[in-house]
């Protein structure tokens, strides 16, 4: 799924939406993958607050209707797919990856769409990519934790929690702005280096 929701098709863009509108009836999957394509070549062109719906469904040759009957809006369209990426990622540490391997698999695909991904961390949208990636960073973080019997409402916790999903997120939007150059282990190893103190053995 990553490498569908996050590869550039080399084929002649008109050809590759004239061709999933042949099918964009029979497959929900399908529709959705046509409308981030959609999004993706436009952000190669402009600013994430920049893009409308309109020029959305226009550019995947779908209609308003199919769109709203999926997304709330553009930035719903992008944290479903960020939430994909996630699937066959960060959250491969329920089926017994190591942290440290789920987070390498994570940042290798931000690597490779560093240009992607720092347009869409410019946003100053209240549902920004920036804010669902840290809300559901936190969310995942703090499950790892509960299942770990960690009490999860200690303000102490919390806060620490907090401090370090920021911190690690500050880290990866200056990275993808200086186009992720500095190699993916060794980013890894910070954060690694990073967690708080206490939850070392949760997150290795």
């Amino acid at each position: 799924m990553t490498v569908i929701l996050l590869s550039v098709l080399h084929s002649d863009k008109s050809n590759r939406f004239m061709g999933y509108r042949k099918m964009i009836n029979h497959n929900d999957e399908f529709i959705r993958q046509c409308l981030f394509e959609a999004l993706h070549d436009l952000m190669q062109e402009s600013d994430f607050d920049d893009i409308t719906v309109d020029r959305i469904v226009k550019r995947a040759h779908v209609s308003r209707p199919t769109f709203y009957r999926r997304y709330r809006d553009k930035d719903d369209l992008l944290n479903s797919s960020y939430e994909k990426i996630l699937e066959d990622t960060l959250f491969k540490v329920y089926s017994g990856v190591s942290w440290r391997d789920a987070v390498t698999m994570i940042y290798q695909v931000i690597g490779e769409h560093a240009p992607f991904f720092h347009n869409a961390f410019r946003s100053k949208s209240e549902r920004s990519l920036r804010r669902f990636i840290f809300e559901r960073t936190l969310r995942l973080e703090s499950e790892i934790l509960k299942d770990h019997g960690v009490d999860i409402d200690d303000p102490n916790v919390q806060y620490r929690l907090r401090a370090y999903v920021a911190g690690g997120l500050e880290l990866t939007v200056l990275w993808v702005k200086e186009n992720a150059v500095f190699p993916v282990q060794d980013l890894v190893d910070i954060l690694v280096e990073i967690v708080p103190r206490g939850f070392e053995q949760y997150f290795v």
